[in-house]
């Protein structure tokens, strides 16, 4: 499990990886916001 860890650490250090981490945290939200609009949509109804 240490090595899975330290793989994820070395990997985010690395230009590449910064730029995927914030692709994959601003994916998160967009998933995130539709999700609790269609869930107020779908209260409203």
């Amino acid at each position: 499990m240490i090595g899975y860890l330290r793989t994820i650490k070395n990997y985010l250090s690395t230009a590449k990886g910064k730029h995927d981490f914030i692709d994959y945290v601003r994916a998160g939200f967009f998933i995130l916001v539709t999700t609790l609009i269609v869930d107020f949509i779908l209260r409203l109804v």
